[in-house]
């Protein structure tokens, strides 16, 4: 962060260990995350349909209804997590719902272009 030479040190440290865990949770690759955006992206680099997608979305599905479960099991000492793990599923259902017409949005585009 640019402005933590100029903070006092114990809040530039906390200031720094909270952006720094916030990095590590932003690139976790799952879908509604900014890592998952860029898998999905390499993915879509390398095989380039929309059936890749769906199989993303799935996976991503699993791994967050998992950490709902275990984050749910471990209470009170992950409350954080379950809020966002619940937050992330919700996105990700949300996202799912919406698979369908990306799919008939690629088989338009390739009968318009065959």
């Amino acid at each position: 962060m640019a402005i933590t030479p100029f903070l006092d040190p114990l809040v530039a440290d906390l200031l720094l260990k909270i952006q720094l865990v916030l990095l590590a949770v932003n690139i976790i690759p799952i879908w509604p995350l900014d890592g998952g955006r860029i898998m999905m992206a390499l993915i879509l680099i390398i095989y380039p349909r929309a059936r890749a997608y769906e199989l993303y979305l799935t996976i991503s599905l699993i791994l967050i209804l998992l950490t709902v479960i275990i984050t749910f099991i471990l209470l009170p000492k992950t409350l954080f997590l379950l809020v966002l793990s619940i937050f992330l599923l919700i996105k990700l259902i949300s996202e799912w719902r919406y698979r369908k017409y990306r799919l008939a949005f690629e088989k338009h585009v390739m009968n318009r272009l065959t």
